[in-house]
């Protein structure tokens, strides 16, 4: 299918919006709720889409739905440009109104103190906000006292949110210990309590076998155990994002040079009680593009 449409009709731009909300929340229901109309008028929105469109966008499968290939090609190319008309909108809407300070929740202690914080002094420099940053385990709830989530493992359906980036893990030690791990049967490794999931998950994508690896120590967080990864304590799977810094100094080296996808991405999700909604998404659209940077 290709996206060709008749000279002088205009790109249905409101249609699009709610195919890009029906994208984002998995159905019509949660769409309409999140676009505060109607689940018909989403209906016939993305029935007008189609028709403009020349074709399927979604599959229906009872109250879910799926992109169609078309359908999944429009959503990738659409979505970061729908929320960045969206924010600039409200930016102008409520230009004298701005607000100077943002609450940021996130799940993952690690990410916070190893990319988050050191990014917030650009962020307030360049915006004027200033970030409160607290970090919460539980599952969120609309009502709680935040604008921002930033999350691996927890959801807020019917929140605007973002796609910060897909997760990879990389195998690292210290310079001296890959070195000698080279000639070894079995490897030292360091595990973190906080992500039991990433030594087999690595192991079964690097086509290591698991007997290989001998877990000797573990710690709670993974920013514990990049320390101790750093001290040559054993060897460290870890996101590739978490150790970059490390990587780039030279403090760790790669085992190899695979980098295995975990399945998982990091999210932004604005929270839909926040009275401070328009400053939120600047700061996750910029949190976007800083991650994109530094990998």
């Amino acid at each position: 299918m290709s996206f060709t449409h008749n000279k002088g009709v205009d790109m249905p731009l409101t249609p699009l919006r709610a195919f890009v909300a029906v994208g984002q929340h998995g159905n019509f229901t949660r769409a309409a709720a999140a676009l505060g109309v109607t689940q018909g008028a989403v209906s016939r929105h993305i029935a007008t889409l189609e028709t403009f469109a020349g074709g399927r966008l979604f599959h229906r499968r009872g109250a879910t739905i799926e992109f169609t290939p078309s359908g999944l090609q429009l959503f990738d190319a659409v979505k970061d440009a729908m929320s960045t008309i969206e924010v600039t909108l409200r930016l102008l809407a409520q230009k004298g109104l701005r607000h100077d300070r943002l609450k940021v929740s996130t799940s993952m202690p690690s990410f916070a103190m190893t990319v988050i914080v050191p990014s917030l002094a650009a962020y307030t420099a360049e915006y004027g906000v200033q970030i409160d940053l607290i970090t919460s385990l539980s599952s969120p709830e609309p009502s709680d006292d935040f604008d921002v989530l930033i999350t691996r493992d927890l959801s807020m359906p019917g929140s605007e949110s973002w796609e910060l980036m897909r997760e990879e893990l990389v195998c690292v030690g210290s310079p001296s210990l890959v070195q000698r791990m080279a000639r070894e049967d079995r490897w030292p490794m360091i595990a973190a309590r906080s992500r039991p999931d990433v030594i087999a998950t690595w192991a079964l994508g690097a086509g290591v076998p698991i007997e290989r690896l001998n877990v000797i120590a573990s710690y709670d967080h993974l920013f514990l155990a990049v320390t101790a990864a750093i001290g040559g304590s054993g060897l460290l799977i870890a996101p590739r994002l978490i150790v970059a810094d490390q990587l780039s100094a030279g403090t760790l080296v790669p085992v190899d040079d695979q980098r295995i996808s975990s399945g998982a991405s990091y999210l932004a999700y604005v929270n839909a009680h926040s009275a401070h909604a328009h400053s939120a998404s600047v700061f996750c659209r910029w949190l976007k593009g800083f991650l994109r940077e530094r990998i």
